[in-house]
C-alpha cells in the first residue's frame, strides 16, 4: 500500500463525467476556501460547469475544486468516498482505499501501482476524460471576472515525449512522486503507473521504451462477420445462421511470445428460433503460458419463424480465419431410431 496523492483525482474526475452533463454546474460549498494546498481559488458560491472542473482537475489538481464534487455529488466526503471505493471494486482493484476526493494525506488513503493503473485504464474509455487530460494548457470560464482561468498541465511528459497523452502527476512528502501514464503507438495504448519515484519521468520513459521495443499489438479477429455458421439440418433450404463479433480480437504480445489459434464454442442452450444479436457462442484466443483472452459471438441473422427445427441435426464443421473450427452439435435421433426398430 501507498499514498497515490493527487493521482487519486483520476478517480473523482471519471466519477464527476460519469454522474453529470458537461453542461451542468458545480457550485463551491460555503465553506471551500478552508480546503488547503493546490487550488483552483474557488470563491463561496462559485459556479463552474462540469467540463471545465474537469479541465481543473486534472490540470490544475485543484483540491477545492474536489471538494466541490464530491459535496455536490453525495454531500460529503465521506458519502463520496463510499461512491469512490464502491467503483474501485467493481474496476477490478484489490489494494484500494479511498477517504478524501483530493488525495490529501490520509493514514487511510492508500492504493496500489496496479490499482492506479487499473482506474487510468478506466478513466481513459472516457472521450471527454481523454482530451482532458491530454491537453497542455486550457482557458476555463469562470464567472465573477476571475483572473485565474489559464490553467497549465502539470505533467510536464506532454511536451517531452510525442507518445504521451496523460495522465496524472502526483506529490505530497509522504508519499513521494506518484503518476499515472498513458502512452500511444499507433492504436496500441499502454497505461503505467510508478509511486514513489524519485526520479519519475526518468521511469516512465525507461518503461515504456521497453514495452514498446519488447511487445506488439496484434488484430487477431476483426470486428464483424465471421466465416462459419450454425446449419439446422431440415430447415429449407439449410437455414444458417450468420455469426459475428462486436468487438475486435485484439493482444498484446511479447515478441517471444506464442499463442493458440482461436476457437469456437458454442452456447449449450440456444433458443429457436435465432433472432439477431442472439449470443450463440464464445471465441477464445490461448496464449502460449495459458492466459485466455475471449469474445463473445452473435448470431447477425434472424432464423425464418416458419422454419421448425427437425429432431437430427447436421454435424458440421467450418473453419474461421487462422484455422478456428467450429463443431455444431447434432442433436441425436437414437431414441427415434430405437423405437423405430423395435416395432
Amino acid at each position: 500500500p501507498r499514498y497515490p496523492a493527487s493521482t487519486t483525482k483520476i478517480m473523482t474526475c471519471l466519477l464527476m463525467l460519469e454522474n453529470f452533463k458537461e453542461t451542468d454546474i458545480i457550485a463551491a460549498p460555503p465553506e471551500i476556501q478552508t480546503i488547503r494546498e493546490s487550488s483552483m481559488h474557488l470563491a463561496p458560491g462559485e459556479r463552474i460547469a462540469v467540463k471545465d472542473m474537469a479541465y481543473a482537475l486534472m490540470l490544475r489538481s485543484a483540491n477545492d475544486g474536489c471538494y466541490a464534487v464530491a459535496k455536490q455529488l453525495d454531500g460529503s466526503v465521506e458519502d463520496f468516498s463510499k461512491r469512490m471505493n464502491e467503483r474501485a471494486a467493481k474496476i477490478g482493484c484489490k489494494n484500494t482505499h479511498f477517504n478524501n476526493p483530493n488525495g490529501l494525506n490520509d493514514p487511510d488513503h492508500t492504493t496500489s501501482a496496479y490499482d492506479l493503473a487499473l482506474i487510468g485504464r478506466e478513466a481513459m474509455l472516457n472521450p471527454t476524460f481523454r482530451k482532458v487530460v491530454s491537453s497542455k494548457s486550457k482557458v476555463i470560464a469562470r464567472p465573477g471576472g476571475s483572473k485565474d482561468t489559464l490553467l497549465k498541465n502539470r505533467n510536464v511528459t506532454l511536451k517531452t515525449d510525442p507518445r504521451m497523452d496523460g495522465i496524472k502527476t502526483g506529490w505530497t512528502i509522504p508519499s513521494g512522486h506518484t503518476f499515472v501514464g498513458s502512452a500511444k503507438r499507433g492504436t496500441f495504448r499502454v497505461i503505467n503507473a510508478v509511486m514513489d519515484a524519485p526520479d519519475w519521468k526518468s521511469d516512465e520513459k525507461r518503461i515504456y521504451d521497453w514495452v514498446f521495443k519488447a511487445f506488439t499489438q496484434e488484430t487477431i479477429l476483426p470486428k464483424g462477420k465471421l466465416t462459419p455458421s450454425l446449419v439446422g439440418k431440415g430447415y429449407p433450404d439449410d437455414w444458417k445462421a450468420e455469426l459475428e463479433i462486436r468487438k475486435p480480437l485484439i493482444i498484446c504480445l511479447g515478441k517471444s511470445e506464442s499463442y493458440l489459434k482461436p476457437e469456437f464454442k458454442e452456447s449449450e442452450d440456444i433458443s429457436r428460433p435465432i433472432q439477431a444479436g442472439t449470443e450463440v457462442g464464445t471465441v477464445t484466443i490461448t496464449y502460449g503460458d495459458g492466459l485466455k483472452e475471449s469474445r463473445p459471438v452473435y448470431a447477425a441473422t434472424t432464423e425464418p419463424a416458419s422454419a421448425a427445427p427437425n429432431p437430427i441435426q447436421k454435424l458440421s464443421k467450418y473453419a474461421l480465419p487462422g484455422g478456428i473450427t467450429v463443431a455444431v452439435l447434432a442433436v441425436a435421433g437414437t431414441l427415434l431410431l430405437r423405437g423405430k426398430n423395435r416395432r
